[in-house]
């Protein structure tokens, strides 16, 4: 796989956000003072975050740095930080079905659904598919490499999602008003599920370096850039700055409501700190 060409790339924009400020460590995000909680440090492009929020257990992948691009799903415990690798062959993408808390990861031979109680995978569907990305809402939606269609599977059955048909994505969700969002090679833009024509998709920004899209527990979109974490404002249709993160990768919400993210070697989790003079 050359998935690392997806993956990396570098992008230098300046933006107003509030660094941090000295002998604090944390950052300010919209007046609010945020720690800095390091989840793991030494993982090479940890990418793909998601929570299972009923468990508080986050699962991502990460390059495994051999010869070629090989990939590793993995997961940590938020609350007590336990480790553990994920044996599916090139694990590297990863939903979950908060409704029946079932987990899904993609990886170079199909779909697996994992047992966090057995620590097993058992495969799902798409035995010998390529999996790029995973996401569910309602029903399990992948992307399969290199052509980056986006899929339905339902009951065994797949089908391309039509409403994003033919169309090279590298991300996408769905909010809580079913509104699309989604990168392609254009950018990063949104429409209605019940799409009916062009006039209804709305610009976010062109030519965009965008590695993740996520929502928080109040259904509010964010998009992780290369230069750091954006809010996504639908309705002014801008990207808003809010923290500054040197080569993003991946970005999710725990259970709390707090802000994981990962750069190109560390997960980091951000806790809301009122008792600072930060």
């Amino acid at each position: 796989m050359q998935l690392l060409l997806i993956l990396l790339g570098l992008l230098t924009i300046q933006a107003g956000v509030i660094k941090e400020e000295t002998g604090c460590n944390g950052v300010k995000i919209k007046g609010q003072y945020y720690d800095k909680e390091i989840l793991a440090e030494n993982i090479n492009s940890p990418f793909m975050l998601a929570v299972d929020y009923s468990t508080n257990i986050l699962y991502f992948s990460y390059d495994i740095k051999t010869t070629k691009d090989e990939f590793k799903s993995a997961r940590i415990n938020l609350n007590t930080k336990e480790f553990i690798n994920i044996t599916i062959r090139n694990g590297f993408a990863q939903t979950v079905d908060q409704e029946t808390h079932e987990i899904y990861i993609g990886g170079s031979e199909g779909i697996y659904k994992y047992d966090h109680n057995t620590s097993k995978a058992e495969y799902f569907g798409e035995i010998g598919t390529n999996i790029f990305m995973l996401y569910f809402k309602d029903i399990l939606y992948f992307t399969e490499y290199p052509s980056q269609y986006v899929y339905t599977l339902v009951n065994g059955t797949t089908e391309k999602f039509r409403e994003l048909r033919n169309m090279k994505v590298y991300h996408f969700l769905i909010d809580k008003e079913n509104n699309i969002f989604y990168k392609n090679d254009a950018g990063f833009f949104s429409k209605p599920l019940t799409f009916r024509g062009f006039d209804e998709v709305t610009t976010y920004k062109t030519n965009v370096k965008l590695r993740a899209l996520t929502m928080d527990l109040n259904g509010t979109v964010y998009a992780c850039l290369s230069d750091g974490v954006y809010l996504v404002d639908k309705l002014s249709a801008t990207l808003e700055h809010i923290v500054e993160v040197n080569d993003c990768f991946g970005l999710v919400f725990d259970v709390d409501d707090n802000l994981i993210y990962s750069d190109h070697n560390t997960i980091v989790r951000l806790k809301l700190n009122n008792e600072t003079q930060c």
